[in-house]
């Protein structure tokens, strides 16, 4: 069942470094001042695969997971990590999802029922658009026309706008996305 939440903005991208973690964090800075803000960092897991989803050696958080799904609440500013920057960027706090990628819907639902229905919240993923229809859906692509992860395929024509990142901006800025009576919208 696909909940909707307008409450919601969901930044994907079609591939690796494509300026999604900056996009959400710009889309943070701005609004923080005013609105209480969540940042949520979804990262699905397939037990069945032995690499690392990013095709490395990784670091082993993947396979930390033990049952379906892991909630960790970050907790430190300075660090290097996406949860790390979405908290210096204003969130008031910003949980990290775990999840095996058959149970994405019990994994976000664990997630909401520790937060309030008004928060304000941003989740970086593609897949999580698989099981909620946000305000906005937005997907960075690199303008490097590389071919697009199976993740963000799979959700792609549900996006509300799709944008490029040229390794340095993207062709529709973060200050163009705004809220609007708990709801997030875009303003060309």
């Amino acid at each position: 069942m696909i909940l909707s939440k307008s409450n919601i903005i969901i930044i994907g991208s079609t591939g690796r470094n494509a300026g999604k973690t900056e996009f959400a964090c710009r889309i943070i800075e701005k609004h923080a001042a005013r609105n209480e803000i969540i940042g949520i960092k979804v990262i699905p897991v397939d037990k069945n695969e032995d690499c690392c989803h990013r095709g490395t050696e990784g670091c082993g958080l993947c396979n930390s997971l033990i049952g379906e799904y892991k909630i960790i609440e970050e907790k430190t500013i300075g660090l290097s990590k996406d949860t790390s920057r979405m908290l210096k960027a204003g969130a008031k706090k910003v949980y990290l999802l775990l999840v095996d990628r058959n149970s994405l819907e019990k994994g976000i639902n664990a997630v909401l029922r520790i937060l309030l229905n008004s928060d304000l919240i941003v989740i970086e993923s593609n897949s999580i658009r698989k099981v909620i229809d946000p305000g906005l859906f937005i997907v960075i692509r690199e303008s490097m026309n590389n071919p697009v992860k199976q993740s963000c395929a799979e959700v792609i024509e549900f996006a509300d706008k799709i944008i490029t990142f040229n390794n340095t901006n993207w062709d529709f800025l973060p200050d163009n996305v705004f809220i609007q009576n708990g709801s997030w919208i875009i303003k060309e």
